[in-house]
């Protein structure tokens, strides 16, 4: 492998709403602290909130301090520098990478929520790629500081595009550990997005049969078909969600909520679930919306968000995710839709904003092997 440059071309964010809050420059290439090593990124997944932060809806989140900033933390990619320290990990090994970086990777802590294996909640977190924290540069760039405690190595079988949207299937693991649904339950996924396909296939991997599904799009309602639904109801052929899931199932167990930004999705959970049933909100909300506290009053119903993940028991999420990616209990090659090379970013991104124009689900940033 050849000797590493000095600086890197990266797509920079500097705060402002997409696309003008975008350039394509020239930054230092960061380097290894202890404990920590140096990723390729060879692929990396556009996420929602990727979207979410570019278009305005999250810039709260982020201090003006760590700005300008390189997006980008469904990663995958090869390690191509280790730092002082690091033991197990070696110039070229394949690995996904956790973004997460809590206070053990920091030299902090442990936290109140660490100590209690809830990492994500970490009073300190970070995340590769996402600045609202520390500025960690992300896949938007071709190099990303990553903590050794963070990295996943990847089985030879496992593709690294497959590897980079382990973020979004970690996210259903710990969806599922706080639903805890029942083989014989019946579960609906609302969004048909990648979080909600994954979503999908998490629940299917644990032997829940009868899970239902809303799309917006046709081509969502047929991944969701592909992926083992087992009805599927697309809004743009059945605007009333909740009627048509009413006349499809006699009783919803669970509901998935798989969709945020400004939908009314909640309020529909709450209007399909059982008395007495669970509602998992997966969608990170950009807006506040109206739900009808006396229904779900009423119902008894138990709503509980699912932030990330972290721990299950004394397993990493990711790592668990990875298991079920690895033995093929979940199809990651169905969902990547779209990929580009990294420096086609602003074609990336304009078919990532419009799904229903591309029919995309999950578009990926590509890099080539160094040196080739």
């Amino acid at each position: 492998m050849r000797s590493l440059p000095a600086e890197m071309q990266a797509l920079l964010w500097d705060g402002s709403a997409y696309p003008e809050g975008l350039r394509w420059s020239t930054l230092p290439r960061p380097q290894p602290a202890p404990g920590w090593v140096i990723l390729h990124n060879r692929a990396t997944g556009i996420c929602g909130s990727d979207l979410h932060y570019l278009s305005g809806g999250m810039r709260h989140q982020v201090p003006d301090a760590n700005l300008p900033a390189v997006l980008g933390h469904e990663n995958a990619g090869v390690v191509v520098e280790v730092g002082p320290g690091v033991e197990g990990w070696a110039v070229g090994d394949r690995v996904a990478a956790e973004p997460l970086h809590p206070c053990a990777t920091q030299n902090l802590g442990p936290c109140p929520a660490c100590q209690a294996g809830q990492y994500h909640l970490c009073a300190h977190l970070g995340h590769v790629g996402i600045p609202a924290n520390l500025r960690l540069p992300g896949g938007f760039g071709p190099y990303s500081p990553v903590h050794a405690g963070c990295l996943f190595r990847l089985p030879d079988h496992v593709s690294l595009e497959d590897a980079a949207i382990l973020d979004v299937l970690a996210c259903c693991v710990h969806a599922l550990r706080l639903g805890d649904p029942n083989p014989g339950q019946v579960a609906l996924v609302l969004g048909c997005g990648a979080i909600g396909l994954d979503m999908l296939q998490t629940l299917r991997a644990v032997g829940v049969t009868d899970v239902l599904a809303v799309a917006r799009y046709p081509f969502q309602a047929a991944l969701a078909r592909q992926m083992g639904a087992a009805e599927v109801v697309c809004l743009e052929d059945q605007p009333d969600a909740v009627s048509a899931i009413r006349h499809l199932a006699g009783r919803v167990d669970q509901v998935y909520e798989c969709v945020g930004g400004s939908a009314d999705t909640v309020q529909q959970a709450v209007d399909i679930c059982r008395p007495g049933g669970r509602i998992i909100v997966l969608g990170f909300f950009n807006a506040i919306r109206p739900v009808n506290l006396c229904t779900f009053f009423l119902k008894e119903l138990d709503i509980q968000a699912a932030d990330g993940y972290s721990m299950w028991g004394e397993r990493r999420e990711f790592g668990m995710a990875l298991e079920l990616l690895a033995r093929g209990q979940v199809d990651h090659r169905a969902l990547v839709t779209h990929r580009y090379p990294r420096d086609e970013w602003a074609t990336a991104l304009a078919v990532a904003f419009d799904k229903r124009r591309h029919q995309s689900t999950k578009v990926v940033l590509t890099a080539p092997e160094l040196g080739s």
